[in-house]
This record gives structure tokens, sequence and C-alpha cells, in this order.
């Protein structure tokens, strides 16, 4: 797999498909396999590139300082490496942080951006769970971690099926590239670097949209709806049957959104997306 060195990191990348290039962005204690749902689906009419932020994933060193300067210069970096002139961000959660960033650093290399369940930067109730979070996790306790965790990622409907639960754990713990206590301490502690305002324009020179799932703790749709009020031009889709990893619980919902945006076609009616 390719790698690419950045500020004291080898980042690892990859690209599939073939198409106007698309960036995926990752958020916090996930990796480029999050992006596994909808990664065939956009690769039909887009190049797509994935990679894997500091202290996540393939990227090593694996604990490292990261901060959102740090990794808007990293996303920078991979654009120059790929003689990428312009591309699309897909970003979630963190990842939606650091494309708002990277669009705002350097607009011009933006087609557009589509931002899934986060708005522009991050508050400090967001920081202080990430902080708890970060706290109760130990070497000892990594199962009921996980348990946890995945309340503030799915929906209602995912705890109805114990089994369900039981192996998503287990998959969580076997996984091969499964981030270590200490990398998501390192973005944890990185996250204050995400209060600072980004510096956009008030008019977006460049495509946007953001989504998000009706179900999401995290980011509510109340408060996307709140945090892109100051930028009209930015439509917000909520897609139903979804909670904050919205491109897992509904993947088909979540692409037909994206490709519809970035195609410019109407988006059909469907009873599981809704658009304000």
């Amino acid at each position: 797999m390719p790698t690419l060195s950045s500020r004291g990191v080898d980042l690892h990348y990859q690209h599939t498909g073939n198409g106007p290039p698309v960036l995926l962005l990752a958020g916090i204690a996930s990796d480029s396999a999050s992006w596994k749902p909808i990664l065939h689906a956009l690769t039909n009419t887009s190049t797509v590139y994935t990679m894997d932020n500091r202290c996540a994933g393939q990227t090593r060193p694996l604990t490292i300082d990261t901060s959102r300067d740090l990794m808007v210069q990293d996303v920078v970096a991979l654009l120059d490496a790929c003689d990428l002139d312009k591309v699309t961000l897909i970003g979630h959660s963190m990842g939606a942080l650091i494309s708002w960033a990277v669009a705002a650093c350097v607009p011009d290399r933006i087609n557009a951006v589509v931002a899934a369940s986060a708005p522009f930067t991050v508050d400090p109730t967001r920081i202080e769970l990430f902080n708890t979070l970060a706290r109760l996790r130990t070497e000892d306790n990594e199962a009921d971690w996980f348990r946890l965790l995945f309340h503030f990622l799915f929906s209602p409907r995912f705890f109805e099926d114990a089994n369900a639960i039981d192996d998503a754990v287990t998959a969580a713990l076997a996984y091969e590239h499964k981030q270590k206590r200490s990398a998501f301490l390192q973005q944890c502690k990185a996250l204050p670097s995400y209060l600072e305002p980004i510096g956009l324009p008030k008019t977006l020179p460049f495509k946007c949209m953001a989504l998000t799932g009706a179900n999401d703790k995290l980011f509510t749709p109340e408060d996307m709806r709140t945090k892109y009020a100051s930028h009209p031009e930015i439509s917000l889709s909520v897609i139903e049957n979804a909670a904050h990893s919205v491109h897992w619980e509904n993947p088909e919902a979540f692409v037909s959104v994206v490709q519809t945006f970035l195609t410019g076609q109407r988006l059909s009616q469907r009873p599981d997306i809704r658009t304000n």
C-alpha cells in the first residue's frame, strides 16, 4: 500500500475507481476501513482516495502528536503527492471538521465539501465527552468500552439484537489495525485545536452540503441546522434509520444523497431522506 511522508509520519493511503477525485476523511478512532460500506458504490462515478489519519490505521508511527493544523497539512501533502489540483472532500465527524479546515486553507483546490455528522468546529461539551471516554478505556475493559462507544455511534435498532452487538464487539477487538489506547488519547488531546474558527469566507466558493443521521446523539439534526445557519447555501440532508455512523447504518441513502449532490441531479423521493 502506498505511503507518503508528512511532518513526522508515514501516511497510509490508497485509491480506486474512475472519475473525478474524491477524498474520504474518517472520524476520531476510525481509519480508512470505516468507509467500506460505501466505497464500492462511490467508485462507480469517482476516483476515491482514502487515508489513515495520524494515530489511526496503518499510518506510522501510530502514537504521535496530532492537531487540526497538522491534519490539514497532511491532507494538502496528499493532494500534492497525488497531483490532485482539485478534489471533493467527504468527511465524517472529525473528518468533516478537517474537511472544512482544508477548504478554508486551500479553497482553490476544492470542488466540493460533503460534511457528515459534524459542523465547522467542535465545542467543549464534545471535548469533555471524548476525554471521559479516553479516561474510561483500559486494556482490561476494552469489550465494555466498545459497547459504551456504540451508544454514541448507532441508533436504537442496533441494540435490539444482542447477538449483533456481540458480533460487533468481537469484530472491533479483532480488527488487525485496531487503534491503540495511546493513539486514541492523542486524538482526544488534539480536540481543543478544533475549537477555533477556521476562517471560511462568508460566501463559499465551492459546492457544499451537510448530512446527518436522524438519531445522531453527538451532533443532532437540530445542532447541525443551528451550526450551519450562517451559511444558507449549505443544504442539510437528514437520513432516517441512522445515528452518528450514518454511512454504516444506512449506506444506500448516504450514497444516494452524495452522488445526487455531486452530479447535480434531483434527489428522488425516498422516505428515509429528509432535506432542509
